[in-house]
């Protein structure tokens, strides 16, 4: 339901939803703590990212170009990827040796469609049911030449999946995301990251509706 409220709102009615975000996941559940955190922006995460980082950093129309970017023939992994139909995109441009789609489904039915949905692909598209972090935390180090993190969207979560990305991700790979907007915990947690580490913002999508991507590189 969070998730849902995050993805459906427009940025310029952040203060409502705020409002409402707290009102309907209050601080005293695990949810509304997680919510809380990212409304008040912790001090940890910085302001924004220095103007000499954002130098070089591509801007593309929509999330399919963002996809041309990346390495084809590779080993990758989507990380809450649904109902499949991004993956398909994935799977068209990209042309991977290996994607892993890694998500909790809600159902044993909506997981099998998301096979069906990769049938002719079976040695190539491989299902995981489980937690992405989880999965991120277990993976080899090196062992991926990119992700794509679609998960829960939230601060927390979001930033520890990018931390673990980085041990998993080899060295010239990508850690790409959805949902960079300012309704959810995407734009703090990526800033936060990139302070933190020597990774640095690479290509950013303008979509004027829909859900802004990223890519992000070592320098």
């Amino acid at each position: 339901m969070k998730r849902a409220i995050t993805e459906s709102c427009p940025d310029r009615r952040y203060p409502v939803v705020a409002g409402l975000y707290q009102t309907a996941f209050p601080p005293d559940t695990s949810g509304g703590a997680a919510a809380a955190t990212v409304l008040d922006r912790e001090a940890a995460v910085p302001e924004s990212l220095p103007a000499a980082e954002l130098e070089n950093v591509q801007l593309l129309p929509h999330r399919t170009a963002l996809l041309e970017h990346m390495p084809t023939s590779a080993t990758a992994a989507e990380f809450g990827p649904g109902d499949g139909s991004f993956a398909e995109s994935i799977v068209r441009i990209t042309q991977p040796k290996t994607l892993y789609l890694v998500d909790q489904w809600a159902s044993d039915g909506e997981r099998q469609a998301v096979k069906r949905r990769f049938s002719e692909h079976q040695g190539t598209v491989h299902l995981r049911d489980a937690e992405p972090i989880t999965v991120l935390r277990d993976a080899d180090t090196d062992s991926l030449d990119w992700v794509y993190i679609n998960s829960s969207h939230e601060y927390e979560a979001t930033l520890a999946e990018l931390r673990e990305s980085q041990r998993a991700v080899t060295a010239g790979g990508y850690i790409a995301g959805d949902d960079y907007k300012i309704v959810n915990g995407v734009i703090p947690a990526v800033h936060q990251f990139c302070a933190e580490t020597d990774w640095r913002l690479a290509s950013l999508t303008l979509e004027t509706h829909d859900r802004r991507s990223y890519a992000l590189s070592r320098e």
